[in-house]
């Protein structure tokens, strides 16, 4: 095993975990699409090599879904729309430093 330190200021995971229509989740509708945004718009604003956007399976809170967390800041967001991935990025560019 080969132990190492990230990167990454941030890393988002974005729930995609789809339980087929059988319950509520994450990959409901087109919130699969939160992913691509945000990974759409860290790579526009430059902020690449010090924030990842990672899709996640389950984080076992379906029914508050969809999901974000950002670590290491330990941040949980919930219920999330895409209305709401202004404030997200607004957020995360709060929590970085440009790279040198």
């Amino acid at each position: 095993m080969k132990k190492s330190s990230t990167p990454y200021q941030a890393h988002l995971f974005v729930c995609t975990k789809s339980r087929g229509g059988e319950r509520k989740s994450c990959g409901d509708g087109d919130n699969p699409a939160l992913k691509d945004v945000l990974k759409d718009e860290v790579k526009k604003r430059g902020w690449k090599p010090v924030v990842r956007v990672s899709e996640s399976s389950c984080l076992g809170v379906c029914d508050a879904g969809p999901n974000i967390m950002i670590y290491p800041q330990k941040i949980w967001f919930s219920e999330v729309t895409h209305a709401d991935v202004p404030g997200i990025l607004e957020l995360v560019g709060s929590l970085v430093t440009e790279p040198a």
